[in-house]
């Protein structure tokens, strides 16, 4: 089946997402210069398509991806979705013991490795008797056909299918599987497109990887979703980040505030032939302090957003001028709608603080196969984010932190982000993460671990904060670190940090 019978996919469907004309540029392989235009990205997508069919995969089963950041990974991936089978894009950094958890989990029916690589995934699949296939080579047109039919039909999957299985990052409890459908991934992908305003001439740096939400659909589907371009380099590298963007007419890019700290701290300003139209913040807090220092060494907005895996990514953001950009504050909903609960399920009202829930079409139906957790998380229609967070008058969304993540003391619920933004407010400290840590008499106590680029010593840092922060928010314990422990997805999990850090 040739692909112009579906120039554009089915309405809702992922492939619907593919909105460049032939010729025009879909991504680029920043290191190599490699380019693939639309043209020959759905070329490749039907091609590894018939390979999946040749291998027996059917529509609702699950194919495990486990590849770096390059255009096989995307190939792969909209080629299972194509198919009405499942993308499970895992972490290639994980042990054997946890791709072999995942991929039973999944029972995955096949796992898409790159060639000479991924032993652990390989091992993983081989004891657990799951056929494993090379993932393309470099160039995503040069797969090979041998004896594939090329009549194998596909159905270019069914908005309500589901296109991507992930886990959450489980800062709480054990893992969760979402099941994204397509239909879910589409809406988001055009919210996150329709919100900053991008066009076909926008070319997107995917610095994020492409196993999580937040580079696969802000950085790369919100991109497609407008014929735009997008770099995917294998991994963030700040030394050749500039020159890359320069190279190519980069206009915007998302990361995780720690990206950004790095880009500034290396105190390297954009270079003026870079065309950047603004930059994005997402998937932990961006302090203050960060997001100015942010906007002076990039020269132009910086807009944090909040984003869940259950919601497909992107919930809600500060927008672009000349509306407002609020610092500290997540901004506006974005395609979904936000309200914020008290314990009794009661709406509340603007500048009162108390549960973040959402609901609307980028917003999973539920986990799966994990009723306990669908009863705890899902209610009315709503989800509920386990955030707490106050809306302004304006619709504005500010969080306050995760509601077990709270640090009790004596009864005084302490918000972790308060505490850090104090800390990064002084001159020497580049990172910091508050916890709580056991206490004998309180229950719980403060404590923070802290990176720092110039002198400082804990004193000076604990002067600093009973200086702006009432006496039982003051750190009891600050230990200095050379880099913060974080979860695989570049969350920090200040649960554990007490344990990892302890005295």
């Amino acid at each position: 089946m040739s692909s112009h019978h579906h120039p554009a996919g089915s309405p809702g469907t992922l492939l619907a997402l593919l909105q460049g004309a032939d010729q025009a540029t879909a991504i680029i392989e920043p290191r190599s210069g490699d380019a693939t235009s639309y043209g020959q990205l759905r070329e490749a997508i039907e091609h590894i398509a018939r390979q999946l069919v040749a291998e027996g995969v059917e529509p609702g089963d699950a194919v495990a991806i486990v590849g770096p950041n390059d255009p096989a990974f995307l190939v792969s991936f909209l080629a299972v979705v194509a198919l009405g089978a499942s993308a499970a894009p895992l972490n290639p950094t994980y042990t054997e013991a946890e791709f072999r958890s995942y991929l039973q989990d999944l029972q995955a029916k096949r796992v898409l490795v790159r060639d000479g690589a991924g032993e652990h995934a390989r091992a993983a699949s081989g004891a657990l008797g799951i056929g494993v296939l090379g993932l393309v080579g470099d160039r995503a047109t040069e797969a090979a056909l041998d004896g594939v039919d090329p009549a194998a039909e596909r159905t270019d999957g069914d908005p309500d299918s589901v296109a991507l299985l992930l886990h959450t990052s489980g800062t709480t409890s054990k893992p969760k599987g979402v099941p994204l459908r397509q239909r879910n991934l589409h809406a988001s992908a055009r919210s996150v497109a329709a919100g900053y305003r991008l066009t076909s001439e926008d070319v997107s740096h995917c610095v994020m990887p492409l196993f999580h939400v937040h580079g696969l659909v802000a950085s790369v589907l919100a991109t497609f979703a407008t014929g735009g371009t997008v770099l995917v380099p294998p991994r963030f590298s700040a030394s050749v980040f500039w020159d890359d963007a320069a190279a190519h007419g980069m206009t915007w890019f998302s990361a995780v505030p720690t990206i950004h700290q790095i880009l500034v701290r290396d105190g390297a300003e954009r270079p003026a032939d870079v065309p950047l139209r603004f930059a994005r913040s997402c998937s932990s807090a961006l302090a203050p302090t960060t997001w100015r220092a942010c906007e002076d060494a990039y020269g132009v907005p910086v807009t944090e957003a909040y984003g869940m895996t259950e919601a497909s990514h992107q919930m809600t953001t500060n927008p672009l001028p000349p509306e407002e950009r609020r610092p500290g504050s997540v901004g506006v909903a974005t395609g979904i709608e936000v309200g914020v609960v008290d314990e009794r399920w009661m709406q509340l009202g603007a500048g009162t603080s108390g549960e973040v829930v959402v609901r609307g079409p980028s917003v999973v139906d539920g986990y799966r196969a994990n009723p306990q957790a669908n009863a705890e998380a899902f209610r009315d229609g709503w989800f509920r984010t386990g955030d707490l967070g106050a809306l302004s008058e304006e619709g504005y969304l500010t969080l306050h932190g995760r509601i077990k993540e709270l640090i009790n003391r004596g009864g005084e619920k302490i918000s972790p982000h308060e505490i850090e933004d104090a800390l990064l407010s002084h001159p020497a400290v580049a990172e910091a993460v508050a916890f709580p840590e056991p206490d004998p008499k309180y229950g719980e106590r403060v404590g923070v671990a802290a990176v720092l680029v110039g002198e400082g010593s804990t004193e000076d840092l604990v002067a600093h904060c009973a200086e702006r922060l009432a006496a039982f928010k003051v750190p009891a314990r600050i230990v200095l670190v050379d880099t913060i422990p974080k979860g695989p997805t570049g969350k920090v999990q200040r649960r554990r940090l007490a344990d990892q850090l302890s005295p």
